[in-house]
């Protein structure tokens, strides 16, 4: 019999802000939390001994995201860095 005592589920959340101010990303990253604060919260009342972990991707309105913002996040997640190179480089402007 196979036993896994606890799991841990990513909750990815994208947002697209028109905002490119200093401080866009934590806005917007402390909008989602709140958005999903009371989704979390159930999900560890149903499952207590699962983890949940929230990744907010913000982008702006014409597809840029913060470089070190969005590997910082693909690492969390575990996607090889030869993945998130090509995913970087297909999809996204550098801002």
């Amino acid at each position: 019999m196979y036993r896994v005592d606890s799991f841990t589920t990513s909750l990815l959340d994208f947002k697209r802000s028109t905002d490119r101010d200093e401080g866009f990303i934590k806005v917007k990253e402390a909008e989602a939390n709140e958005q999903h604060k009371s989704i979390i919260g159930e999900l560890k009342a149903l499952a207590p001994r699962w983890e949940f972990e929230q990744m907010n991707f913000v982008v702006d309105n014409r597809g840029s995201v913060d470089e070190s913002d969005f590997y910082t996040k693909f690492k969390g997640l575990d996607v090889q860095k030869g993945k998130k190179d090509k995913l970087f480089a297909d999809r996204v402007t550098q801002v």
